[in-house]
């Protein structure tokens, strides 16, 4: 989240702008996309997807035709995508031009060279060594790897050294060093990926890289790609610290592991802090720390026996070390300063400094006439934005540590005969609920980090034994179901954190969804999410306006939370929906699945959410911009009907960047490429349909996208000589 998006949260949070102007304040601060970001963003997205759509096109049409062809067939067709392939990327290279359409068109050709390669081992049966595939692979393309400089296909390579270097290390004979296998295959995983970490790091600094600028880093502003590299390095490290937790017998084994994690925290603690601060990279250092202590406690405590005793140290200590971890980030990233400040103008002291940025900020909003002219700077408090890593690690912590304290209640109560009565566990339920809605609501307690994991921790232990109460209990389906939605839906509105209600949203959306199957209704479901994700975001701020005063903090929090469980079930429901029309395990009973009522009540929603978004920037409903983007969305859901998900999610993404929510695209990206993979394991439609579908989603977003730049944004931009370099790095 940008500092100009917090900030002006911030002051509709204290009334200083007008709730009913807050989409017009994002939209003069440009924190809300502007057309030429639109452009920028369909351009790419349209050539992305489209691409991707034709190379599955050809996949699953050689896949449907494989036992109809023969060998040479199969290494003509391979052969010649890969050949197509290499002389498009030539013929563009001449040009200079085009430079993510080259990029792409390497990553396809690395792609397909893995495709020859299995091919040639399932023809000529050599793959009884399965490393030997991913080793021929990685060493193939490094040219193309080197040439690319691509972050996406970097990533590619380094994950095929880590397959080839498992599968070998799983074959091979160590039995030189019997008493050190595990540890050594552990430690040379562990260093390939430090290794490649600290390697991407320096290309990084010098920016290698083509795709996208790359600012000094500061608080978690490294490129993607790092920490997706970082957090390998991470799960490796880590990995070989605990290796040797339940097999201690070999002393020096377990010190040479230890040793080895001890040097990956220092370098990680002296480069991601002492040189230069990086918040996400803590958390990972964190993460890794708390999970090797906790590994090693867990096996002194309960080596012998689960004793109750045991499991409380375990769960307080898990409080504690997640609540020291919290502080320290938080200190790393400047927050605590700003909580103090905050802390003292609360107890009458004069108001906290703002800094530069808020104060551009709120000169940009009186200029534009949103707020008063005559308004107070005194009266803004400094703005806090905590990292949605952070609270990603403090629900993690807390449902870990729920779990635990669980154990130990059910332990001690197994003794007393209450888990035998569902009315005892309603009454344990309401005492912890009650408890941790007591600790959220006093602000000395949630200002602290200890008594903010431990309240999280008594009201999820609350919600757990909740679940065990209603789902054991003599109650027929779905009045269960009804109860424990209900039950949700009460503890999101009145538990004060943030963390607690997505949990909370995300469990009362899929009791809905279940519902929705149970009453023989799923068609409902991917208009219903898309509904609820649309009203979140796009129309949040209309809502609120409608709410008390008093309610507006609150349903902010539970609007994010709803995005998220939102956007969430719609990725996850778009795989599970074809798995359960062909099985029992999502409802009781096999259920049938109108494809055509749930793409037109998926394509309407769209519609609405396009609606929504025209008009923020005051486009008419009846107008050529209006009217060419409706139809767009109409197209697309036509072409996207074998698809459903690819349109679903495809929303996500769109929704995401009409309100410059970073995470929530980063979320959609990555079930979009998810998606991809699963699509070929779809049951519904034969692979020839699908193959079909796939070209004429391919075809038509290309399309779409030479009619978008060449035809309506070439006339639109012809006056504008500003715009006019602005397409040309576009075609």
């Amino acid at each position: 989240m940008s500092q100009a998006r917090h900030t002006i949260e911030q002051l509709i949070d204290q009334s200083i702008v007008p709730i009913k102007h807050a989409d017009a304040a994002f939209t003069q601060l440009e924190v809300y996309p502007n057309r030429h970001t639109w452009l920028d963003f369909f351009d790419k997205a349209s050539l992305l997807v489209g691409t991707t759509a034709l190379v599955s096109s050809l996949i699953f049409f050689i896949a449907y035709n494989w036992l109809y062809i023969g060998k040479m067939s199969k290494f003509a067709l391979v052969e010649s995508a890969l050949v197509i392939t290499i002389a498009l990327y030539v013929a563009l290279s001449f040009r200079r031009r085009f430079t993510l359409i080259r990029q792409l068109l390497l990553l396809i050709a690395s792609m397909i060279t893995g495709s020859l390669l299995a091919l040639f081992g399932q023809v000529y049966q050599t793959g009884a060594d399965t490393w030997q595939l991913f080793f021929g692979w990685a060493l193939l393309i490094i040219p193309w790897v080197v040439i690319a400089r691509f972050p996406a296909l970097w990533l590619l390579w380094l994950g095929l050294i880590n397959a080839f270097l498992i599968l070998y290390l799983t074959l091979a004979d160590l039995s030189f060093v019997s008493a050190y296998q595990d540890v050594l295959r552990v430690a040379i995983l562990a260093t390939i990926n430090f290794i490649a970490f600290i390697l991407w790091l320096i290309s990084t600094e010098k920016k290698q890289f083509s795709i996208g600028t790359i600012d000094k880093p500061s608080n978690s502003s490294w490129h993607w790609s790092t920490y997706i590299v970082g957090l390998l390095s991470t799960y490796f490290a880590t990995h070989l610290a605990i290796v040797t937790v339940f097999d201690d017998s070999n002393a020096l084994a377990m010190l040479l592991s230890l040793l080895l994690w001890i040097g990956w925290c220092v370098f990680i603690y002296w480069r991601f802090y002492r040189r230069q601060v990086d918040v996400l990279m803590l958390t990972y250092l964190c993460f890794s720390v708390i999970t090797v202590i906790m590994f090693w406690m867990s096996q002194r405590l309960l080596a012998y026996a689960w004793e109750a005793s045991g499991l409380l140290l375990l769960a307080l200590s898990l409080i504690v070390m997640s609540s020291a971890a919290v502080v320290w980030l938080r200190k790393a990233a400047n927050l605590e300063r700003v909580d103090d400040q905050n802390h003292t103008m609360e107890q009458g002291a004069p108001a906290a400094r703002i800094n530069n940025t808020q104060q551009q900020t709120l000169i940009a909003l009186q200029q534009t006439g949103l707020i008063d002219t005559d308004a107070n700077f005194d009266r803004v408090t400094p703005s806090i934005d905590t990292p949605w890593y952070l609270q990603l690690f403090f629900g993690f912590s807390g449902m870990l540590a729920s779990l635990l304290f669980v154990g130990f209640l059910t332990l001690i109560l197994e003794q007393t005969g209450t888990l035998d009565s569902s009315v005892a566990l309603f009454i344990t339920s309401a005492i912890l609920s009650a408890a941790g809605w007591f600790m959220f609501s006093k602000k000395h307690i949630h200002q602290s980090s200890f008594w903010n994991t431990l309240a999280f921790t008594i009201s999820a232990a609350g919600q757990l034994y909740a679940a065990f109460a209603l789902f054991s209990s003599e109650m027929n389906t779905p009045l269960d179901t009804w109860l424990w939605l209900l039950f949700q839906v009460l503890m999101t509105v009145i538990m004060p954190n943030i963390v607690y209600r997505l949990v909370s949203t995300i469990i009362a959306l899929g009791c809905a969804v279940y519902l929705f199957s149970y009453y023989q209704i799923p068609e409902i479901i991917l208009g219903f999410l898309v509904l609820i994700m649309t009203l979140a975001n796009v129309q949040r701020y209309g809502i609120i306006q409608r709410l008390p005063a008093s309610w507006r903090s609150s349903a902010l929090d539970l609007g994010q939370a709803l995005t998220y469980a939102s956007a969430g079930l719609l990725a996850i429901f778009s795989v599970y929906v074809v798995k359960a029309e062909s099985s029992r395990d999502f409802v009781s009973y096999v259920f049938i699945y109108n494809y055509l009522f749930s793409q037109a009540l998926l394509v309407l929603t769209s519609l609405y959410a396009t609606y929504l978004i025209l008009q923020r920037y005051n486009v008419p409903l009846f107008s050529k911009t209006s009217f060419i983007v409706i139809c767009a969305v109409v197209i697309l859901g036509v072409i996207f009907l074998y698809a459903a998900g690819f349109l679903a999610i495809s929303l996500i993404i769109i929704i995401a960047t009409a309100n410059s929510q970073r995470v929530l695209l980063g979320f959609g990206v990555f079930a979009f490429v998810s998606y991809v993979f699963w699509y070929y394991y779809q049951l519904d439609t034969s692979l020839l349909i699908k193959s079909a579908s796939m070209l004429i989603i391919g075809t038509s977003l290309l399309l779409i996208r030479w009619l978008l730049i060449k035809r309506y944004f070439a006339d639109s931009l012809s006056n504008n000589p500003a715009a006019t370099s602005h397409q040309e790095r576009l075609l």
